[in-house]
């Protein structure tokens, strides 16, 4: 049987110089992931402009979506100002990832979502952000980013009942943290259900309500392949992805 192909959205920037050179990219961790769980990574470079029909033959080349991690959304899409502590996707990126999960969302597709990627799926849904952590009341002292943009080290508590804790086969474990940015627990995106949380209460994964293969984590799993129950959650989309090439 031929390996899935899994379809991996790209950063974007465009770099200082006379002309400005635009360009899309991924980490290769998130392909390297893929590659260990049996599939094909595939990036998909950000378009300058698309419509319907466009997203619509992308969608058909590939079996399963990875979104994955970067700067914040436009606040504007849920309704709320500017934080001071936002630091915003390219416009080209921010436009097309919300299109692209959307489409992806009335599709099939297997999808896994990562750190960004989970905040644009409950966004996407019309779910609402918390700009940034710190503001928020918490009754305990957790650490979800690093000023300086390295790992920071928590556990999570998983539902026993949900997708995720059957994937990765623990309730409890360590996860690296780098976003300073969270998703509102009482203005999830429709349909979805937060399934694991820090210890002091933040969500750090969603999936799906309804069954589809949709799994949003605020972590960086690429990054901890070495540990079983992380490479897990890139098995479990390809494999669902080769369930449905």
């Amino acid at each position: 049987m031929p390996r899935p192909i899994i379809g991996i959205t790209s950063s974007f920037s465009v770099d200082e110089g006379d002309p400005p050179k635009p360009r899309s990219f991924v980490n290769a961790a998130y392909a390297d992931a893929i590659f260990a769980a049996g599939g094909i990574p595939q990036p998909i470079p950000t378009p300058p402009d698309f419509d319907e029909a466009l997203l619509r033959d992308m969608l058909g080349l590939f079996d399963g979506l990875l979104f994955t991690g970067g700067p914040d959304i436009d606040p504007r899409h849920y309704g709320q100002a500017r934080h001071a502590r936002t630091k915003l996707l390219h416009e080209r990126r921010d436009a097309f990832d919300l299109a692209w999960f959307r489409a992806a969302d009335r599709s099939v597709k297997p999808t896994l979502a990562i750190c960004l990627g989970c905040q644009i799926a409950s966004v996407a849904r019309g779910g609402c952000l918390i700009q940034h952590v710190d503001d928020v009341p918490r009754p305990s002292a957790v650490e979800h980013y690093r000023p300086d943009h390295t790992s920071a080290y928590h556990d999570v508590m998983v539902d026993a009942d949900s997708r995720l804790a059957r994937i990765v086969g623990r309730t409890q474990f360590e996860v690296n943290s780098r976003h300073h940015q969270i998703l509102d627990a009482a203005q999830l995106g429709g349909r979805l259900r937060a399934v694991a949380f820090a210890p002091d209460g933040v969500v750090e994964a969603a999936e799906d309500r309804d069954g589809k293969f949709m799994i949003a984590v605020q972590w960086h799993p690429e990054d901890l392949t070495d540990r079983p129950e992380h490479l897990r959650l890139f098995q479990a989309l390809v494999e669902e992805a080769a369930g449905r090439a």
